[in-house]
């Protein structure tokens, strides 16, 4: 099997290259960076190129079993008008030119990244597939994401739309830059800590998508996120336990809008997102509660 992965060189591809390689595939993997740790092994390919562009690139994509798409440019920056139009390009782009791939080719099935920002900030509402698009400038980004991937639907690919929540792993994610603040004592809740947060091991976000690679009834959107979605003052507890460091400090709402604007925003917003459609078909998680998922982390 044949597998290309766009942004492979990122804290998810890297992971689920290594396990694909692992388990036989060949991979392919699209990014900026010309520095993979898998280079040189076999079944390994890495295309240095930029995806928003059409390209060479482009041909290799008919040759594949599986794309999984999650390039992006991080959110995680002060944003003006140049870096929102980066944001939403550098995804958009990328997902036409991939489905742009496909009409000659042979792709069976099409995984494309999109987040929990889709349902905008939703206080204490259950999310599921079926709940509606929210507001703000992510939810636009996630929606117009989402159109274009489902594009490659008029080529007979099955298509999944797969909406990440936080995404939790030792070497990358939002842990990683979390730990060492815990670490000096310097953990805290972000704003009242009343929020909810939607997270998902990195293991198991692995399993997962080898799972709807194998599952032919799996199609459309799937919430990729552990069955019980925790407030911020309930995460800020498990990785202080786990740490076994006190977590006193808080950023208060006020001065994280002010510091991140909009962003600031996004940091607080509220998204208690259920994993229903990964277990009605049969997902089974390793990590289904966050004093699990948090201990294996520090361990």
């Amino acid at each position: 099997m044949k597998a290309m992965i766009t942004g492979g060189t990122g804290f998810v591809g890297t992971h689920l290259t290594k396990t694909l390689l692992d388990s036989g595939w060949d991979v392919t993997i699209t990014g900026r960076s010309q520095n993979s740790i898998y280079s040189g092994k076999k079944g390994f390919t890495q295309l240095v190129c930029d995806t928003t562009v059409k390209g060479d690139w482009q041909s290799e994509v008919s040759h594949m079993d599986v794309i999984i798409n999650l390039a992006g440019k991080n959110i995680f920056t002060l944003w003006n008008k140049e870096k929102k139009k980066d944001i939403l390009e550098s995804r958009v782009l990328t997902t036409q030119n991939l489905v742009e791939g496909m009409k000659d080719g042979a792709v069976k099935v099409f995984l494309s990244t999109s987040a929990s920002g889709y349902y905008g900030d939703r206080g204490n509402e259950i999310l599921t597939e079926s709940t509606s698009k929210g507001e703000g400038f992510l939810s636009d980004v996630c929606d117009a994401w989402e159109t274009e991937a489902l594009k490659a639907r008029q080529f007979d690919v099955r298509t999944v739309l797969m909406r990440f929540g936080m995404i939790l792993g030792k070497d990358g994610g939002a842990f990683k830059m979390m730990k060492t603040p815990f670490k000096l004592g310097l953990g805290g809740n972000l704003g009242s800590g009343q929020h909810w947060m939607a997270w998902m091991h990195i293991h198991d976000l692995v399993e997962a998508v080898l799972f709807l690679i194998n599952h032919d009834q799996a199609s459309g959107i799937i919430n990729f996120s552990a069955p019980h979605a925790v407030q911020n003052k309930n995460f800020t507890k498990a990785v202080s336990r786990a740490l076994g460091r006190p977590a006193f400090f808080h950023a208060p709402g006020f001065i994280l809008r002010l510091i991140m604007g909009e962003l600031g925003d996004v940091l607080l917003g509220s998204q208690r997102m259920a994993s229903g459609e990964l277990e009605r078909l049969g997902f089974k998680f390793t990590y289904a509660d966050i004093d699990s998922a948090i201990g294996d982390l520090v361990r």
